[in-house]
């Protein structure tokens, strides 16, 4: 019965850390070693000579330090708490269920075993089958900043602060709940049937939730698609209306035979002729046109905005939505800080190129404080308006691409720097 109980106590531990991290996303075979790691240790608590449910406290305890260990180098906060909740309400049902069924005394010990081993079976057998629902990496994104670039109709109306918070509660509700029968001793089996409901449920809705945040996303990008699209039509159309009167003004500088007129409003239709087609070179159209808009809203500011394009962004590893999300961000971001200057005659330089298997997308401009990347925090920003996750969220969708998004100095000048990788063949969205 004793050697049955810390089997199962470290059996718990090893499916509640598995799945914990399946839910993370976490490399498969990596997860499964460090589970079996939490799980070897656990089963040492029988060495303290202590009873089962003060060996499952320990082993509680050993978790909230282990987990938190592991995930450090490369998870957030929100990855943290959404693995140890989940790890605690697994074992707290899984433990409340062992000590349910150690306690029926007119089944037999070799029946209480085998129905334990079933128990942990058919609960492996649900999460198995819910694992293709749990979201992987970069979940915490829905929920922890803004997925397009911030304009003026959307500046302020983000609720991203709040979800994260509400999330969080949630999850420490859920992993709290499910853990306190477990430490208590409510060995019953009402209390047995409510935990295994809770976590089954609780953990559907926490998909639920990030399912439903997903589908508002995806919604959103539509809605920006089709925005982008509009603007860069209504340019297309504008420009098609402004012809006719350019033919027309330069038919009547040259009946006059006034050239000189005609030379200099040619060359003032030149430039604006160059400055267009910088863009074209761009495949998707509605990245052109988000560019286009952050230059319109430049001029209004007085912003001269330079833009060269060597590559054309059609083997860019990121989808459209991606790509405007990180051009959006770091022109935003200079726009803002070029309207603090008093000088701008640097203005703003966006440049997108090709280097080796990368695509480089570069955004310049000058700032009024000195290296303003250098107390960056994330979640804090010196700008009114802003919360200071815009540079965080586009590098950690650089970084699920193998990429970098990074920032320097020269002089009063800051340059930052987006490197995406490239694909040779890239589907068509």
């Amino acid at each position: 019965m004793w050697i049955a109980g810390f089997g199962f106590l470290s059996a718990g531990a090893v499916i509640s850390c598995y799945f914990a991290f399946e839910w993370l996303g976490m490399e498969r075979r990596r997860s499964v070693v460090l589970s079996l790691l939490a799980g070897v240790v656990c089963a040492l608590s029988a060495c303290l000579n202590l009873s089962v449910r003060m060996s499952g406290v320990v082993c509680l305890l050993f978790l909230a330090v282990f987990i938190p260990i592991v995930l450090e180098p490369k998870g957030t906060w929100m990855d943290i708490a959404a693995a140890l909740s989940i790890a605690y309400a697994q074992y707290g049902m899984l433990q409340v269920t062992s000590g349910t069924i150690f306690r029926i005394e007119f089944l037999s010990l070799f029946f209480r075993v085998m129905l334990m081993v079933l128990v942990i079976l058919t609960a492996c057998g649900i999460c198995s089958r819910m694992s293709a629902e749990f979201p992987g990496k970069g979940w915490k994104e829905y929920f922890s900043e803004q997925k397009f670039p911030v304009t003026e109709e959307r500046k302020g109306a983000s609720d991203a602060g709040r979800l994260m918070a509400e999330f969080g509660i949630y999850l420490a509700v859920y992993g709290g709940c499910l853990i306190v029968p477990a430490v208590t001793g409510l060995y019953i089996v009402p209390v047995m049937c409510l935990e295994w409901f809770a976590f089954f449920a609780g953990l559907m809705l926490l998909d639920l939730t990030i399912s439903n945040r997903k589908e508002r996303i995806t919604v959103l990008a539509e809605k920006q698609y089709r925005d982008d699209m509009q603007t860069y039509m209504s340019v297309i159309r504008s420009q098609r209306h402004d012809y006719n009167f350019h033919v027309q003004t330069l038919h009547g500088l040259l009946i006059r035979k006034d050239y000189e007129a005609c030379e200099r409003y040619l060359n003032e239709l030149l430039r604006d002729s160059i400055e267009m087609n910088q863009i074209l070179p761009l495949k998707d159209a509605a990245v052109s046109a988000l560019i286009l808009s952050f230059k319109n809203k430049a001029g209004l500011s007085g912003i001269r905005m330079d833009i060269m394009i060597e590559n054309d962004l059609s083997q860019i590893a990121t989808n459209v939505y991606e790509t405007n999300k990180v051009i959006g961000n770091l022109l935003q971001n200079a726009i803002d800080e070029t309207e603090m200057v008093l000088d701008k005659s640097y203005g703003i330089r966006l440049s997108i190129l090709k280097r080796g298997e990368f695509c480089i997308i570069n955004v310049s401009n000058r700032v009024s404080r000195l290296n303003p990347m250098g107390g960056y925090q994330v979640g804090r920003s010196a700008k009114k308006g802003h919360e200071g996750i815009g540079i965080a969220s586009i590098q950690a969708l650089a970084s699920r691409y193998g990429g970098v998004v990074y920032s320097r100095m020269e002089e009063d000048i800051i340059f930052f720097v987006a490197k995406l990788p490239l694909r040779l063949y890239k589907e068509e969205l």
